[in-house]
């Protein structure tokens, strides 16, 4: 008796651990989607004034942005993918944003709408029947006269509508964002185009335009109980805009998207010899591990100078030498097209 309950005992854990396995295993299959973005890192502006509003505006010009952003999925299912979220905002509030596109869009599952239908159905019959008490006489006989009617009603409902994209302006006008969201009339993966008219001083030729991409996706539990949102991807844009037809503002801008270039690139190649001058010194390394001691370069150091401002940070001197040339042709390049604005 002992070795048959030993026996079931066994089986029974046995059971357990390969279902743990098997949960396990499809919960480190299912992973979170991830998206990395691209766009241009300059666009030109087109003027759209019409007579109306230069006749009601004349000191301001109303100018037109035309922004693609591509976003590719290099981890994941695109199913697990839930919305796209774009916000592009002017720093130096030189933008006033008066248009935009997409606008926010509704749609349904179903095309067009719901039609119901309800039967009923009424019908009535006679009948007769005559039988004698005593013989001979015996009389039967049955008559049956019948009608049916039917009446049917239809009706149609309105089919339930769902945002699949959303628009509006924030920063009090000085930016717009974009939602999108997963439906089976949108695709997320791909490249998608953005417009934004925004009313500026009539000598406006060029400025900054701060563009963030951000993705959220489903990171899988191990039963859908356990599934959880989580964002998947996040890029920064600072994207040069500068004036159609204006051939300085257009040079001025090619300057800040080289400058950019270069800086990042000889941030990648200093990568090392930057991460040991965060931390010189084995106690600082400690610290470090231990998470409290805070790096002599911050880890944000280059988004920092890329999105930040124009003066200089506190950790620049620490960085490399041919850092620190490209950091300062980069700031220097970015302080002329801000001079643009105005």
């Amino acid at each position: 008796m002992d070795r048959i309950l030993c026996s079931r005992q066994a089986s029974y854990v046995s059971f357990v651990f390969g279902l743990l396995a098997i949960t396990s295993s499809q919960s480190a299959d299912a992973k979170a989607p991830a998206v990395r973005f691209d766009m241009v890192p300059a666009v030109v502006c087109r003027d759209v004034t019409d007579d109306a509003f230069a006749v009601m505006h004349p000191s301001e010009r109303l100018l037109e942005a035309r922004l693609e952003i591509s976003s590719l999925l290099v981890g994941g299912e695109e199913s697990d993918l839930v919305e796209l979220f774009f916000r592009m905002v002017s720093p130096q509030q030189s933008l006033r944003i008066v248009d935009y596109s997409p606008r926010t869009t509704l749609a349904s599952d179903y095309n067009g709408g719901i039609v119901f239908e309800e039967k009923e159905e009424k019908s009535k019959g006679v009948g007769l029947a005559i039988t004698g008490a005593h013989q001979p006489v015996k009389i039967n006989g049955h008559g049956d006269a019948g009608t049916k009617k039917t009446l049917t009603k239809k009706y149609e409902l309105a089919a339930a509508m769902d945002s699949v994209a959303a628009s509006g302006t924030i920063e009090h006008g000085f930016g717009v964002y974009f939602k999108i969201r997963q439906a089976r009339q949108t695709n997320l993966e791909g490249s998608k185009e953005f417009q934004i008219v925004f009313r500026t001083p009539a000598e406006w030729r060029g400025d900054l335009l701060d563009v963030r991409c951000e993705a959220i996706g489903i990171n899988r539990g191990i039963v859908r109980q356990f599934d959880e949102q989580v964002r998947c991807g996040l890029q920064d844009f600072p994207v040069a805009l500068y004036r159609a037809g204006d051939e300085e503002a257009e040079v001025i801008a090619e300057r800040y998207v080289t400058s950019s270039h270069q800086l990042r690139v000889i941030a990648a190649k200093s990568h090392s010899e930057i991460q040991r001058r965060s931390y010189p010194s084995m106690l600082h390394e400690l610290g470090g591990l231990l998470d409290v001691t805070d790096p002599k370069i911050p880890k944000s150091w280059l988004r920092q100078i890329l999105t930040g401002g124009t003066s200089g940070h506190s950790f620049e001197h620490r960085l490399p030498a041919q850092v620190q040339s490209a950091a300062s042709n980069y700031l220097i390049a970015k302080r002329d097209l801000r001079k643009l604005k105005s």
